[in-house]
């Protein structure tokens, strides 16, 4: 090993430290023209994953495919890996967990609504409120951002809704003595002046003149409707501040004494939540009850598609513009769930991500989006594209969406939706009455939910 003296450092010592600090900026320079080069010859690679379920929306995926092409088109250099799932919302979460554990997970997710609480209080997403340009946001129907909003932040850009809605027969009313100008003013889509009671009392005069079997259906299964006659009656879900449930007993007690007026006067089958769904839309579109209180929009395509009608089969267009009618939830207490498009919180690339999120929600991307799933547009400006215009139907439903609440949002809200199904069952088949139904809400609500507000 060499060694050096004094004199040695003293003639050439500065010259190597010279020599070395040169070295160290080449070396630094070189770097830096690397990543340079690098960066605009290799593009940058994100992954997503979104779902159907089932393979109609698969314009989820090709969306973000096209956000990037026009991305690339504007000189930003990014690949993306979409993956569709058509697994049921139960597989596609599971996995979702798997690979957020492991480290191995996507920089875009898509998700519906009611489990962006649960991931937003997990750190699985992130808020896109300093991402997403605010003038974008001003496009958006107030409701579908809300939805996607919690404890004040927004975590999910919103790309379609399901709207929660009445159908009603023309055709009854019209046997009724109404002439179609009097329906349309009696029962206007945004359900604006339309009280309860007045559907009980169409309900009641149809049952007594032989007109229909039942003047109500509704789900046979948890859902958002039995949470808008809740909201009917003034009620509330959840703080805004604290982000607590909240389950309102004064407005609940009056769904329930509702629900049990309706089966005392034969208004509503009292074994309806056990009714199959194939035989609740056959007597839906063959005119058997006149109020079907218990779907949403996009049923419209459904009875277009499956044949539930006994001798019709599969329903025209025209077949349903001529017998039915939709309107909103009086009110209007419309529920709304929005699905969109989130940003996982391990993504290197939180900024890049946001652009291709911009780009997947152009009005024209989403009015395909739409028209496909038969979904409800998320912005408003999706209504002037021009094959948008020629649907009829969708049109109208933005009517419902411009009236909309947001659905109830809260990491533990399955639970809550379980306990008022079960309570509603109960009243409905006469094992429980309306208070003790509220009493078992409450027993069951406080064990089960973390810190759960009763007023």
């Amino acid at each position: 090993m060499q060694t050096f003296d004094q004199s040695f450092y003293n003639n050439y010592g500065f010259y190597l430290i010279k020599e070395g600090f040169l070295m160290r900026k080449f070396v630094l320079l070189l770097l830096i023209l690397l990543i340079t080069v690098s960066s605009s010859v290799f593009p940058v690679f994100l992954k997503a994953v979104t779902i159907g379920p089932g393979p109609v929306p698969i314009t989820r995926a090709k969306n973000l495919e096209i956000a990037a092409e026009r991305l690339r088109e504007k000189g930003i250099d990014v690949e993306i890996d979409v993956t569709f799932s058509r697994e049921k919302f139960t597989e596609y979460r599971k996995v979702f967990a798997l690979r957020y554990k492991t480290g191995q997970v996507e920089d875009i997710h898509s998700e519906d609504s009611g489990i962006i609480p649960e991931y937003a209080e997990n750190g699985q997403i992130i808020p896109l409120d300093d991402l997403i340009s605010r003038d974008l946001l001003k496009d958006f129907y107030p409701v579908a951002l809300q939805c996607m909003t919690w404890k004040g932040k927004l975590y999910a850009l919103p790309i379609e809704l399901v709207v929660y809605n009445i159908f009603y027969r023309k055709d009854v009313l019209r046997k009724m003595g109404y002439t179609d100008e009097e329906i349309e003013k009696m029962l206007p889509v945004n359900a604006h002046g339309v009280s309860l009671y007045e559907l009980i009392d169409l309900a009641k005069r149809a049952k007594e003149m032989g007109l229909v079997e039942w003047g109500f259906l509704h789900r046979p299964s948890p859902g958002g409707y039995f949470h808008m006659i809740t909201a009917m009656f003034g009620g509330e879900f959840v703080d805004e501040k604290t982000g607590k449930l909240i389950i309102d007993t004064d407005a609940l007690l009056k769904n329930f004494k509702f629900h049990r007026y309706l089966v005392e006067n034969g208004l509503l089958p009292k074994d309806m939540t056990s009714w199959s769904w194939k035989t609740i839309h056959k007597y839906i579109v063959e005119g058997k009850t006149l109020f079907w209180i218990g779907g949403h929009t996009g049923q419209w395509r459904e009875w277009q598609m499956v044949p539930y009608h006994e001798t019709l089969g599969k329903l025209s267009e025209e077949y349903l513009w001529e017998n039915m009618g939709i309107m909103a939830f009086p009110g209007p207490t419309s529920f709304v769930v929005a699905h969109g498009y989130t940003i996982v919180s391990k993504t290197k690339h939180k900024e890049l991500a946001a652009k291709v999120l911009e780009e997947a929600v152009a009005p024209d991307l989403l009015a395909k989006h739409c028209i496909t799933t038969f979904r409800g547009p998320a912005r408003k400006s999706v209504l002037g594209d021009p094959e948008f215009q020629k649907e009829k139907y969708l049109v109208l439903v933005s009517k419902i969406i411009e009236v909309a609440r947001p659905f109830p949002s809260h990491p533990e809200f399955s639970k809550y939706n379980s306990l008022i199904y079960d309570a509603i069952s109960g009243i409905e088949t006469g094992k429980l009455t309306p208070e003790e139904a509220l009493e078992f809400v409450i027993k069951r609500a406080k064990a089960e939910i973390k810190d759960v507000i009763v007023k």
